[in-house]
């Protein structure tokens, strides 16, 4: 399997060979090469003015990946809000709220790379998840475990993912209300 997919990568468009690193990657065949081919891809969405390739798509492919335990992946992530919009800062934003439920002191650990301005930005897009916000359960974990984990970067970024939940529910307290089933 692994020669069929080192032959396919030759002559293949930037989509393809993106999964192809990725399945290499998770296969365990030359991981590092794979991972940092997908992440130079990635620094497409990182960098302003600079594509090739990089989509939601590509950020799904290093979240699979951080998912199945390669934590050196959620830094590079975390830089990519700097210039996410529509479907990919939608995924990055779900993605943050996860982390910081499931892995609060990864998360607070990963975003002292950042200046606190874009540690807040971050956090924020955490609160606002997808656009639709946190619902109240996850916002009180999430909060009762930066409060657990103390120091400014924690607090700081309590204060973004409730600033990003209180955006998201007012942008949705402007929508229609749905319809009752009777």
């Amino acid at each position: 399997m692994i020669r069929s997919l080192v032959a396919a990568k030759s002559g293949s468009d930037c989509r393809r060979t993106q999964l192809i690193d990725y399945l290499l990657a998770l296969l365990g065949y030359q991981y590092e090469r794979n991972r940092n081919e997908l992440l130079q891809v990635w620094h497409g969405c990182v960098v302003n003015d600079f594509d090739h390739g990089c989509d939601e798509d590509t950020a799904d492919l290093l979240m699979r990946l951080y998912e199945r335990g390669h934590k050196e992946i959620l830094r590079p992530l975390l830089a990519g809000y700097r210039y996410s919009d529509g479907a990919l800062a939608e995924g990055l934003g779900t993605f943050y709220s996860e982390q910081l439920e499931r892995n609060p002191q990864d998360f607070v650990s990963a975003l002292a790379a950042f200046f606190p301005k874009q540690q807040r930005t971050i956090c924020r897009m955490a609160g606002e998840t997808d656009g639709g916000g946190m619902g109240p359960e996850t916002e009180h974990k999430v909060l009762a475990s930066l409060k657990a984990i103390g120091g400014e970067i924690a607090t700081r970024c309590a204060r973004g993912v409730r600033a990003g939940n209180q955006d998201a529910d007012s942008a949705n307290s402007d929508l229609p209300a749905e319809p009752q089933k009777k």
